[in-house]
């Protein structure tokens, strides 16, 4: 690739003029929502993928569900601590955009896609962490070989999920949302496609599902980092691998390491939690396993919501404006907690026919309806934790999201649900997961509160 111009420090970037301006964050709904609606069609991509694999493998047996959706978080366990902090390329980067630098925006553009090449030495260990994370789950043996089967073809996809991962963290940063949804919807298509020949036409079983997925994920990756490449050339110049200075890698272990663990401490201990409807049985973890399925349709605007509130806020901050960004994470919470109660509605009027869209087996019907009654108690509360949670993540507040993360989800849920499970089901482990929502969206709700977090920097 030839070399890009020399970059033209005269240039004003494309987004964010003066405060006040046509395109300055004001946080107002319509800013939240415009940014992001593309995040939320992005999510139900990833969602949609997981419910195509969750209903190719009903066609297979009760096993197949379970092991193929424990093997998933177990593989997005192994990686999540890398790209967890892979995501705040996001935060410095609209630090930057809001300081009108685009020196900054090139540089941290380029750190993070250096910081992404953890992938390659990740993958070469993956098969042996995925076995021990396995074996600590002492999920049932029919359970626990059909996981490593699937797992043993998708760790291979990491390296370049990383680096796509990076790519539109800093996308989202600049504020485009609209390239990763394509790319989402894209990814979905693939997917379903090969996993339909390879799972039915080919008979490859749990093996073509893990295909499908390695294939299309591989895809999203290298376009995600070519698009970066072009969109953004003649605006910052070449947006390329650079080696990170002293100050750079203490910023981001300051800021993107503690993001990244906190991301890793919340799925390392929901991974746990499954460990534990595991042990009950194939019927248990199935249930809870098609439940969560909608579950995540609650997510979808949630997590849109946290990133686009994250990203808002960090701009509004590199600007100098604190009671903007103070406005732009309550603005974001209310919209979330809205968007929620559809979803608590559906899971308590509805649920019998939810669970029925998957399997009719009349066992995973009735525990499936007792997860969801479950879970429509804490919709509202996650969604408000998972947008002030994006909020202090924005400000660069990661600590003590870390902190409140460990102490709730493997001091209490964990725990909690190990005691509960054996005595009352799979309904009392999942009430664990509810007391630990309700904790954490309480304590990010006083933080947020406390202005607390406009004294963290990058």
């Amino acid at each position: 690739m030839p070399d890009a111009p020399a970059l033209d420090h005269t240039r004003t970037p494309p987004v964010v003029p003066e405060p006040g301006g046509p395109n300055a964050p004001v946080g107002n709904t319509r800013e939240l929502m415009t940014l992001a609606w593309p995040l939320v069609l992005s999510n139900l991509a990833y969602t949609a993928v997981g419910f195509t694999d969750t209903l190719y493998m009903g066609r297979l047996g009760v096993v197949e569900v379970g092991a193929v959706g424990l093997a998933s978080l177990v593989l997005f366990t192994v990686s999540l601590l890398f790209r967890g902090a892979l995501n705040t390329a996001a935060t410095f980067v609209a630090r930057a955009l809001g300081s009108n630098d685009p020196v900054g925006i090139r540089r941290w553009a380029g750190v993070f896609l250096t910081l992404s090449l953890i992938g390659l030495p990740l993958a070469v260990v993956g098969p042996w962490l995925v076995n021990a994370v396995l074996n600590l789950l002492h999920a049932a043996p029919a359970i626990a070989d059909v996981a490593r089967t699937y797992a043993r073809v998708r760790i291979f996809e990491i390296p370049v999920m990383l680096i796509g991962t990076a790519s539109l963290g800093v996308m989202l940063g600049l504020g485009n949302t609209r390239t990763p949804m394509l790319l989402s919807w894209l990814l979905v298509l693939v997917n379903a496609v090969l996993a339909a020949v390879f799972v039915f036409t080919l008979h490859w079983g749990v093996v073509g599902a893990a295909w499908a997925s390695l294939i299309a994920i591989t895809m999203q990756g290298l376009l995600a980092f070519w698009l970066l490449l072009r969109l953004y050339r003649a605006d910052y110049g070449r947006l390329w691998f650079v080696g990170p200075s002293r100050e750079e890698l203490r910023s981001v272990a300051r800021v993107s390491l503690p993001a990244g663990a906190t991301d890793l401490a919340d799925v390392g201990a929901f991974t746990a939690f499954l460990g534990v409807i595991a042990r009950l049985g194939p019927t248990e973890l199935a249930a809870s396993q098609i439940a969560n399925q909608f579950a995540s349709l609650g997510f979808l605007p949630a997590f849109a919501l946290s990133a686009s509130t994250s990203s808002l806020l960090s701009r509004a901050l590199g600007a100098g404006r604190p009671e903007l960004a103070r406005r732009i994470g309550w603005r974001g919470a209310g919209l979330a907690a809205a968007l929620m109660l559809v979803l608590t509605a559906a899971f308590l009027l509805f649920p019998r026919a939810l669970i029925g869209l998957f399997n009719h087996d009349p066992a995973v019907l009735e525990l499936g309806t007792t997860v969801l009654a479950v879970m429509s108690a804490y919709q509202l509360l996650d969604g408000i934790g998972i947008v002030l949670g994006g909020a202090l993540s924005g400000a660069g507040d990661t600590r003590f999201r870390l902190l409140v993360t460990l102490g709730g989800a493997w001091l209490l849920m964990v725990p909690a649900a190990t005691w509960l499970a054996p005595r009352y089901g799979v309904g009392g482990a999942w009430c664990a997961a509810l007391l630990y929502i309700a904790v954490l969206a309480s304590l990010y709700a006083w933080r947020f509160r406390s202005g607390r977090w406009q004294k963290a920097g990058l």
